[in-house]
């Protein structure tokens, strides 16, 4: 192993980390001891009193404990609304303390291996957030990440990737997941639609709310009470589906002697799988992924944090009018911003093509062009650039750049958003 390839499931109250192992063809998790739950190391940072050191994970709360440090918990929730700490007089931000975080994670996998460089993280996140995900990337440059090292995905992505790394006779029909932590349930679905070249995966996530706190797991009467909730949801979420895979994962199921009834349940006729590093694993299959020249995964994913439309533009190039795409279904949408500069030929108005990938409806997005300073034809040049807020939301300006010294720029903007399917 000459350079680390992660996956890093980022949480409030846990992490993960799994690495890709050269000599397994796979992602394994790293673990702080010999069980597997000592895969989840708490999302919180101690700086040393007077120093700084800083420690995360049960060492930080153990010296914080201690009285030798201050502690910082919930950081990804602190980083989403761009907060602060003041430790010992000195005000942090949130981008500098989840900084601090990273590089001390990334710390962990270094020492074990004794591999400095990293060729790729990926982050699984439960929810992407453009804000979010901007601060997290000026906080993986603090911890010496640049944005080429990095990818971003929601839980829903890493389920599915997780999935489609499975041996094919684990989903030959719909597969769901359950997430039980502290923060929540969260039920996954995926399915795979035949027929298609590329084939696509179709997932998607579901908050319940059924969700409950994990300490009622630590009495025997908040145990059935806990196994009825999940059996109630079983029968509900599962009713009528063709199912052939189950699996959970979540600090909720490091241990299912509490849900008899529910395990009963969700193993009738199905495959069920447990295990903690589900999440952290996928991500590193994609980060591994995306360090190959061709993907093996020949799949077009359509799920929280993928684009499920095409956009194109109708555009004349070496004198063929030609359908230019501007952004695929499937696509990241974090990382699906592009820019492309045209010539304008007696045009007034720019027209986007949205194509859903479930069908061949396309629906046209006008955007007017009338604001433009009156210029002779083919004089102007503008710039189109298109960018997402999420997987629904698309924001494009198009920019005037003029056209050399005889009509000058304004860099005038006209800006549309709008949403897609």
């Amino acid at each position: 192993m000459n350079e680390l390839i992660l996956g890093i499931d980022l949480c409030d109250t846990y992490s993960q980390i799994s690495t890709f192992s050269p000599a397994k063809n796979a992602p394994e998790p790293f673990l702080m001891g010999s069980e597997e739950e000592s895969c989840l190391i708490p999302t919180v940072l101690c700086k040393m009193r007077g120093s700084d050191t800083w420690l995360i994970g049960s060492e930080a709360y153990r010296r914080a404990l201690m009285g030798e440090g201050t502690m910082v918990d919930k950081l990804v929730k602190l980083l989403y609304k761009n907060g602060s700490a003041t430790i010992e007089g000195v005000q942090y931000g949130a981008v500098d303390l989840m900084g601090h975080f990273i590089e001390q994670l990334l710390s962990l996998p270094r020492g074990k291996y004794g591999v400095e460089p990293v060729r790729c993280v990926a982050f699984g996140l439960k929810e992407l957030n453009p804000d979010l995900l901007d601060r997290l990337t000026a906080a993986c440059d603090l911890a010496g990440l640049s944005r080429d090292k990095i990818r971003f995905l929601s839980h829903t992505e890493c389920f599915s990737y997780y999935v489609a790394a499975q041996p094919k006779e684990l989903w030959p029909n719909m597969v769901v997941g359950f997430d039980l932590t502290d923060a929540g349930l969260d039920f996954f679905e995926l399915r795979a639609i035949r027929g298609r070249r590329p084939q696509i995966l179709e997932a998607r996530r579901e908050p319940l709310e059924e969700a409950f706190d994990l300490d009622i797991l630590e009495t025997p009467v908040g145990e059935r009470m806990a196994d009825t909730i999940l059996s109630n949801c079983a029968d509900r979420m599962l009713s009528k589906k063709l199912i052939s895979s189950v699996f959970l994962t979540g600090e909720g199921f490091g241990s299912v002697n509490w849900a008899p009834e529910f395990i009963r349940k969700i193993c009738n006729k199905r495959k069920v799988f447990g295990g903690q590093h589900l999440f952290s694993d996928g991500a590193c299959l994609v980060a591994y992924d995306s360090t190959l020249e061709e993907s093996a995964y020949p799949y077009i994913c359509i799920c929280e944090g993928r684009l499920a439309s095409s956009i194109s533009v109708y555009a004349v190039r070496d004198g063929k009018n030609e359908q230019l795409v501007l952004a695929s279904a499937g696509s990241n949408w974090y990382e699906a911003r592009v820019s492309a500069e045209f010539i304008l030929d007696d045009v007034h108005s720019l027209d986007l093509l949205i194509t859903p990938f479930s069908t061949q409806r396309v629906e046209n997005i006008g955007i007017s062009l009338a604001e433009l300073p009156a210029r002779p034809n083919k004089t102007t040049r503008v710039q189109l650039i298109v960018s997402f807020a999420s997987e629904n939301h698309v924001t494009v300006r198009v920019v005037d750049k003029g056209f050399g010294e005889l009509f000058p720029a304004t860099d005038m903007v006209i800006r549309k958003d709008f949403l897609i399917s």
